[in-house]
């Protein structure tokens, strides 16, 4: 026991020297600076986490629903959002002859609501529509915010 006694008592002499001036003018509040300062320090790590884990958000994915035509002259891409918030894409999107060759190219944002998916809508023009074999977009929608 006067192990124990002592262990707990070089403990605490030990950290009054322990050279750590921050904390050397609460030591005489019998220690309780220590736990003070030990509360602070652990109720602002998890703020600091959760501030990082809530401002990362991931990038969206998009998918070509339905490609321009005479009939319906703009093409369709759907745009899924992953994050717990609402967010802000841009997706990129082109119109692509038969030979695979970029007629024409667009950057497009879309805001989706969290765990959601929301339509972009990307219009041809009629001379476009003439060469017009399929369309494409990045699979991977690039957070904005």
């Amino acid at each position: 026991m006067a192990i124990v006694v002592l262990a707990l008592t070089g403990f605490s002499s030990g950290h009054k020297s322990s050279g750590r001036h921050k904390s050397s003018h609460r030591d005489s509040d019998s220690g309780g600076g220590c736990s003070s300062s030990r509360q602070n320090h652990d109720s602002y790590t998890p703020r600091t986490s959760s501030t990082r884990s809530s401002s990362t958000l991931r990038d969206g994915t998009a998918l070509v629903v339905s490609c321009a035509t005479k009939a319906t002259p703009y093409a369709t891409v759907e745009v899924t959002n992953p994050n717990s918030r609402q967010a802000t894409f841009e997706v990129e999107f082109a119109f692509a002859d038969a030979a695979g060759k970029a007629l024409s190219s667009q950057t497009k944002r879309i805001t989706v609501p969290a765990r959601g998916t929301s339509n972009v809508q990307v219009k041809a023009s009629p001379s476009l529509l003439a060469e017009l074999d399929h369309c494409q977009v990045e699979p991977e929608a690039d957070l904005v915010n």
